[in-house]
Order: structure tokens, then sequence, then C-alpha cells
């Protein structure tokens, strides 16, 4: 699990560098020899190498990796620490070394990789997946009264057609009761919904209300898709409705910032809310990088150096290349929830970084 494995590097303390690969594996867009050209590439953007480290991340993609997954990260550190993850979507090509594992990648994908149902329907029923980080993590179908189209022509035809259609209409609304009952048992309130353009035009308008705001999109589909090619397409559709809540949540934190509230922006401000534990969901631009200061003594990330740490009093902040990275490690240990923000003007302005609080 994905969320298994941010959580040990969360929590990893090592004496050495650590380095971190994010890959793009998608063979679908890349020659295998194309990928290692492009790790190569970034390793020669390094200020500072890591020789071990490089030469092991290209062993294992030379002969240790079966090249299944749409992406891969990796990261190295020594003899301490040796992480392989296989990613179910295609990530940009990076690569760093610095003091801690650069997670900022795997908790943008944790966030849009939550629970969600797909839901596949027909005339006679629904078949149902839940998805979790990106695989399908259990399945069910539901089959109604079995459905016939009559070809032949007159008065007795067309009120078995009628009566076929009626039948189809509760088969729906079954199907409709076993995909609520469905996501409750596992938890997902996010439904992305599957069928034919006609069908899927009779599931909305029958959709209960409770179940209406759990919609995050549409797939035009045969009954018989295979759940591979329905989560594939799920994934890349995924990427729509986060930008959609990306923009909402910046929104809030703003607002909420401008009048006194729940919410702050910019980097120190930012930084203060998270060390007092204080953040429910941090917001990070996407590119968004900064040099800081720790507190060597209590972890406070700064944005700019003091004499004394303001929380421990400790004499003296050490210099660090990237105190985003240190932010977004700060509020995992600290249980608040992480939103990787893509192209946004407004929380650019905003200072490239928000959050919002978990009391004002």
């Amino acid at each position: 699990m994905i969320a298994e494995e941010l959580q040990s590097l969360i929590t990893f303390e090592g004496k050495e560098k650590v380095l971190s690969v994010y890959l793009d594996t998608d063979l679908a867009h890349h020659a295998k020899e194309a990928v290692k050209l492009m790790f190569r590439e970034r390793v020669k953007g390094l200020g500072e190498l890591a020789p071990k480290e490089v030469r092991e991340v290209e062993k294992f993609l030379d002969f240790g990796y079966d090249w299944q997954a749409r992406g891969l990260a990796i990261f190295a550190s020594g003899q301490a620490l040796w992480k392989v993850i296989p990613l179910p979507l295609p990530v940009k090509t990076q690569v760093y070394w610095a003091d801690k594992p650069y997670v900022r990648v795997l908790t943008d994908l944790l966030d849009r990789l939550g629970k969600y149902v797909i839901a596949l329907y027909d005339r006679e029923g629904v078949r149902l997946w839940a998805v979790e980080e990106g695989s399908i993590r259990a399945e069910a179908t539901f089959r109604g009264e079995e459905v016939k189209r009559h070809k032949q022509g007159g008065w007795a035809a067309t009120r078995l057609q009628r009566y076929e259609d009626q039948q189809a209409l509760q088969n729906l609304k079954q199907a409709l009761e076993a995909t609520q009952q469905f996501c409750q048992e596992h938890g997902c309130k996010r439904l992305m919904l599957a069928g034919s353009d006609e069908f899927l035009a009779q599931v909305k308008d029958l959709l209960p209300k409770a179940m209406q705001s759990q919609v995050i999109g549409e797939l035009t589909a045969d009954k018989d898709a295979s759940p591979k090619e329905l989560l594939n397409r799920s994934l890349d559709l995924l990427l729509q409705a986060d930008r959609e809540k990306e923009q909402r949540l910046v929104e809030e934190a703003i607002t909420a910032a401008a009048k006194g509230g729940p919410g702050v922006i910019g980097l120190a401000d930012t930084l203060y809310a998270l060390h007092q534990g204080q953040v429910r969901l941090l917001l990070v631009e996407e590119n968004y990088h900064a040099a800081g200061h720790v507190c060597p003594q209590c972890g406070y990330v700064a944005a700019h150096a003091s004499a004394k740490c303001p929380f421990c009093g400790h004499e003296g902040l050490s210099e660090t290349p990237d105190v985003v990275n240190r932010a977004i490690h700060k509020a995992m240990e600290t249980g608040a929830d992480i939103n990787i923000v893509r192209a946004n003007e407004a929380l650019t302005k905003a200072g490239g970084i928000a959050a919002i609080l978990r009391y004002g």
C-alpha cells in the first residue's frame, strides 16, 4: 500500500542523504531506453552526486524492474534504505538528493487516488468495483430479471416491449440500491458512473440525492468492458475531478485567511501553523520550492533565519534547501491532509502555499 510506504518514509531517520527518484515508466509513451536516458539526464542536474545509490537504481532498471507499472518511485540511502514503489499513474521524471526522502509526489498521488467506486450499468443490473490507490480492492455484481429486445411488430410485441422496459427500469432502481450499499460497505464517498450514453442519462435521472454529490465522472462504456480498461480510464479522468476540488479548497483557504478565520497563506504563516499542529489541510503548489531554516532541537521549520527558535529557544537554525518538503513531512507527522495543487493562479499569488486550519 502506498500509504504505508509513505508513512515509513516520513518516519525514516538516516545518517546519510537520500536519493529520491520518480520515473514515468508508462511504455505506451516511452521506450525502456528512453526512461533510463531521462533518469541519467536528471542525475546530471544534481549539484552533488550519490554514485552508489545512482548505480543501484541503474542496476535495478536494467535487471530488476518488470516494467508493468505506469510510474515508479525509488528511495535509496546507503545500507539504511532501499524502497521501490510501483505507481498506478505515470509521474514526471525527477530526482532529488536531500537529507530526507522527497515525498511530495507520493502525497499528491495518494490524494488523487483516494477511494472510489466504478459502477457499470446496463438494462439488467450493475457491475461494481471498489478502487483504492489505483487498484481494484473489491468487486460485486447485481443482476435483475433478464430483459430482451423484441424485433417483431404488432400489438402483442408492443405490449411485451413495454413490460420489458418497465422491468429494465425496476432493475436499474435495484442496481442503484446495490451501488449505494456497496459504497457504504467499502467506505467510498466518490462514484464513477459507466455505461452507454442512453443508459447513463437514465441513471442520472434516478440517482438519489445522497448519491448525486458523490459522482466524480462518467465513462461511456460497453456493458462487457473489462475491469482493467475501466480502471485505467477512470484514473485518467480523476485528474479533472481533482483540479476542480483543488480550486474549491484554495478559495476556501484564501477567503478564511482574508477574514481572519481558520486559514493561512504564505510560507511563514503556514510553517508556523504547522508546527503548532493547527493545520487540517496543507495546500502546496506543484512546483513551489523554497530554501529556509530548521531548528535542530525541536524541528521547527522556518522561512527565515532567526537568532533563536521561537518555540524552544535553541540558538541558531540550520539552513535547508527545501522547506516545502520539510513542511509536507511535518503535515504527515501531525495528521494533516495534503493536497498538491496544479496550475492555480490564486495560490501562486498567495505565495505558493496555504492551509485550512483545525480552528481559528
